[in-house]
């Protein structure tokens, strides 16, 4: 199969079934000398989307809502390898149009046509030349209503930032497990191995890598690392130590569970999805031996404990609006109302970890909206006076603390990290 046919399927999977990117690629069964272009593709066009849509609209004469999706994928496809990729342009487009033969073949002369033109075009001209919050949307390839609520909550500066860093080429990031090598050990390991990689500037046990986690694939399968984005960590590190077990409650995947296991901590591991909670399962006896989490399956609305917890860690479902540097298709997916049913669901969730919290819940979001974070816990705190906000910033490192702002953590993608937002909710009565 062709290589830019791949893309497209993996596309298509991800547009028809909202399924992950990278779910989309490992699905598509690709031969590893062609899997960096497919993922450079795919990921590419998502991360651009806007700004491509825009250069056809441009180029065709056409709004969008008259081109078929396959046909604008297709489009999509061909005009990211001419404007941001080192193909020849003749490749770019006959590798398309050929796709389009089999998927699109009706539109075949049109997306040869629109491609020819592209290839003749000055296409990084081809952008919005005005100021307005929409163009400097469509210029860093999000979609214009989400970089104008950053704008307005942030600032046009933040915002930039912001949506800059989701534009950068991003890679995974390993927690070392500190219970079978030492953070020295795991840096004489990839130096050895020719890995590149820095060590992350706000988690002492988390290596940033500088490329795909290939390399290190079989010390993964020991469970010398784990996958896990440094944000992630982050909120691990901000949980108090306890004499009980911590509750983490809606813990699928479970990267936090484990960072908690390997500081030391008792944990208990609760999530409504049983497939989403099979990894952790099978992830903890390579990882961290027969001591690991007891896993609970349920819903957190209606947990089965009877008794309460020193600490419960509730890091809720939500938009994950700071993990678009990562993960670039969710910024397609989102609307407002999207945003304000996960701000319900959260509300429902974090009043039945306060019930479970016998001195504190830590509650955190891989989101960046106010919705899901302020306006939230102020309705939550006005409803439940037993409990107050305490300053994270008195338990953070040095590094964490820059991103604390007022006593709650508001880690952002420019920090070259996953976005978070985090509160610590102390009972007080």
């Amino acid at each position: 199969m062709r290589e830019r046919e791949q893309a497209f399927r993996a596309l298509r999977k991800v547009e028809n079934d909202q399924a992950y990117a990278s779910l989309a690629i490992e699905a598509q069964g690709i031969e590893d000398r062609s899997l960096a272009f497919v993922r450079t593709i795919v990921l590419g066009v998502l991360r651009w989307r806007s700004r491509l849509d825009f250069v056809i609209e441009r180029l065709s004469s056409r709004p969008l809502d008259r081109i078929q999706p396959d046909t604008l994928q297709l489009l999509r496809i061909g005009i990211y390898q001419l404007m941001f990729m080192d193909v020849p342009p003749y490749a770019a487009v006959a590798e398309t149009v050929a796709v389009a033969s089999t998927h699109a073949q009706r539109a075949r002369s049109f997306i040869n046509a629109v491609l020819r033109a592209a290839s003749r075009a000055d296409l990084m001209s081809l952008v919005p030349e005005d100021d307005s919050a929409r163009a400097a949307a469509i210029r860093l390839g999000h979609p214009p209503w989400l970089f104008e609520r950053w704008e307005r909550r942030l600032g046009r500066e933040r915002a930039r930032a912001i949506a800059e860093a989701n534009q950068n080429l991003s890679f995974p990031d390993l927690l070392v497990n500190t219970r079978r090598i030492s953070f020295e050990q795991a840096r004489n390991l990839l130096e050895e191995k020719k890995v590149p990689y820095s060590p992350s500037a706000l988690v002492d046990n988390v290596v940033k890598l500088e490329g795909p986690t290939t390399a290190v694939s079989e010390e993964i399968s020991k469970g010398l690392f784990h996958p896990m984005d440094e944000g992630s960590s982050v909120i691990a590190t901000l949980l108090p130590r306890c004499t009980g077990p911590i509750l983490d409650l809606a813990a699928a995947p479970g990267g936090k569970t484990i960072a908690l296991l390997l500081r030391g901590d008792e944990v208990i591991s609760h999530d409504v999805s049983f497939r989403r909670m099979r990894f952790l399962r099978e992830a903890l006896p390579r990882l961290i031996g027969a001591d690991g989490a007891r896993l609970v399956v349920g819903d957190a609305r209606r947990t089965p404990f009877r008794s309460r917890f020193e600490v419960v860690l509730l890091d809720a479902p939500c938009s994950a609006t700071g993990t678009i540097r990562k993960n670039p298709e969710i910024k397609w997916r989102l609307d407002p109302r999207t945003i304000d049913e996960f701000a319900r669901l959260q509300e429902t969730l974090l009043h039945a970890a306060l019930d479970l919290a016998g001195t504190e819940c830590l509650y955190s979001t891989c989101s960046i909206e106010r919705e899901e974070n302020d306006d939230l816990v102020e309705r939550v705190l006005e409803a439940r006076p037993e409990f107050r906000r305490i300053d994270l910033g008195e338990r953070a490192s040095i590094a964490v603390k820059a991103w604390i702002e007022q006593g709650v953590l508001r880690l952002t993608p420019d920090s070259g990290a996953d976005g978070f937002t985090a509160f610590a909710l102390r009972r007080v009565s």
